[in-house]
């Protein structure tokens, strides 16, 4: 269980790396960009601890999918960025494979 409760933190650190690195705006507003950097770096760290429990297959594709589809939610509800039909679709799939990967991993 320790496993899941770091790898969940790894995926809120590092979406919200992103989102600040966003409001950033390149390096106009460092405030958010040292914030943005101290996510990153949480982010590794509770990587790093995730990794001591699970697999690093399934950890990785389950950070780099789920971070995925949080960054593109907070993009088009919080940011209005515009994504076509095709592009939720896929994002989308994303979704269905870290839940099949997730019943996988709980058979185990």
């Amino acid at each position: 269980m320790q496993g899941y409760i770091y790898l969940f933190l790894t995926i809120l650190f590092e979406s919200a790396a992103i989102v600040l690195m966003k409001m950033a705006e390149g390096t106009t507003n460092k405030s958010y960009l040292i914030a943005g950097g101290t996510c990153y770096a949480a982010t590794f760290f509770l990587l790093t601890m995730a990794l001591k429990y699970l697999p690093m297959g399934y950890t990785n594709a389950v950070w780099a999918g789920a971070s995925t589809f949080l960054v593109y939610v907070i993009g088009s509800l919080y940011f209005k960025e515009k994504s076509s039909l095709l592009e939720f679709f896929f994002i989308f799939c994303i979704l269905i494979g870290i839940v099949g990967l997730n019943m996988l991993q709980k058979g185990k």
